[in-house]
């Protein structure tokens, strides 16, 4: 059952430089497979642009909007996330912040990966079904007329 960071998150986003041009963005982003991509430089994460951010972007380049780089459309709604924290801390931070991704970061601080709430989601529906089929199965495993020897009834 998933109760740490490093056990839920996606670790095959793309992780770019600030000042790469939309089309590299965009050919990294296919080539993760994910629409969603990690603005960082060397000294700290400066943002995150989804597949829709990104089209945004390049229609407003097109139209003479100066786009330096994918930085320019990097939005700061994210939090941090170290990969040992638990789940059941970075939950309610997302939260609190109204976001719904976090950056996970290893513990020299570069990024390992990618959390959204609906990773946490379909954990958490995991454990629900896990813990129900437990409850389920112990349901009929002695009548209750016949309780087992180790509940220490007392013989008349």
């Amino acid at each position: 059952m998933p109760t740490f960071v490093h056990e839920i998150m996606f670790n095959d986003v793309a992780v770019l430089a600030p000042r790469t041009t939309l089309r590299e963005a965009a050919a990294r982003m296919s080539r993760s497979g994910r629409g969603l991509l990690v603005i960082a430089d060397a000294e700290r994460v400066r943002g995150l642009v989804t597949m829709r951010r990104l089209i945004l972007g390049a229609e407003a380049a097109a139209q003479g909007y100066p786009i330096h780089g994918i930085g320019d459309l990097a939005s700061s709604r994210f939090v941090l996330a170290r990969e040992d924290e638990h789940l059941m801390q970075l939950a309610p931070r997302m939260v609190r912040a109204g976001v719904r991704r976090a950056v996970v970061v290893d513990e020299d601080g570069r990024v390992s990966g990618v959390v959204t709430t609906q990773e946490i989601a379909l954990a958490e529906r995991r454990r629900w079904r896990r813990l129900h089929a437990v409850d389920l199965s112990s349901e009929g495993s002695f009548p209750a007329s016949d309780p087992p020897s180790w509940t220490g009834t007392v013989a008349d």
